[in-house]
């Protein structure tokens, strides 16, 4: 049986449109438009280039947690005090096609805020090994963007088995920002993993993760290096992680 990829959904949000009227069952129009957009990535107004994608289907349940009617607490506080240096500065001001560029532009100058740069060969050259993870609900910092970085990382080593490696993303199925979610399996040992990979130099091919409920685990999955998903092997129970394969996604 073939695995699936979150970015396999393709839900679109006006399917749950009010027909008439409004209900609290149903999304008004102006609703259904407000989602499309959450799931789809913020572009420069001006050159339609993206400058981050939009967040995934299924962690909706934790956008509740977010703090309304404020922005991204850690976004507002860099525009305040590190890029306009004013406290009073409004959010809703910001625009995406200058104030990204001024905030670039400050960057480029002080060289710590954009972790994008795609070039590890000093951490390779160094013996470094990295583990990285996301929760595929994440409600807070876009799935895809770990992706995206990975995926630069690539493109810039020209050799998936290069990066392989050094460095491997773990995508979480079900979990939020770095834990929870409805049916995750969140609770992996991350740190016995890399030390296996630092001090013996077994890659990890797989992360057995575990979902906990009142303290005992009650379903097992594993974890697979990006490009590579979980795959159920058609048989056995689906809460054993025994009876799954890490089958590369780009195939599905």
């Amino acid at each position: 049986m073939p695995g699936r990829s979150p970015r396999q959904c393709k839900f679109d949000p006006a399917v749950l449109q009010c027909k008439s009227g409004d209900a609290a069952t149903c999304l008004t129009a102006a609703q259904v438009h407000s989602l499309k957009q959450v799931y789809a990535p913020a572009r420069n107004p001006r050159t339609g280039q993206e400058i981050y994608p939009g967040l995934s289907v299924g962690g909706e349940l934790g956008w509740a947690m977010l703090p309304p009617p404020q922005p991204f607490a850690i976004s507002e506080s860099h525009y305040k005090y590190v890029v306009y240096q004013d406290p009073n500065w409004d959010f809703h001001t910001f625009d995406l096609d200058k104030d990204i560029a001024k905030a670039d532009a400050i960057d480029s100058e002080v060289g710590h805020f954009n972790a994008i740069n795609p070039d590890l060969s000093a951490f390779k050259q160094h013996g470094g090994k990295l583990i990285q993870f996301h929760g595929w609900n994440d409600q807070e910092i876009s799935p895809q963007n770990s992706i995206n970085y990975y995926e630069t990382v690539v493109k810039r080593f020209s050799n998936q088995s290069q990066v392989s490696d050094f460095y491997r993303l773990f995508m979480v199925p079900g979990m939020m920002h770095c834990q929870g979610g409805v049916g995750a399996t969140d609770q992996f040992d991350r740190i016995t993993a890399l030390e296996e990979w630092v001090e013996k130099g077994k890659a990890p091919d797989r992360i057995v993760a575990s979902h906990v409920s009142n303290g005992v685990s009650d379903r097992t999955r594993p974890l697979c290096p990006y490009p590579q998903i979980a795959s159920w092997k058609g048989s056995g129970s689906t809460d054993d992680h025994n009876n799954f394969q890490c089958v590369d996604s780009k195939r599905k």
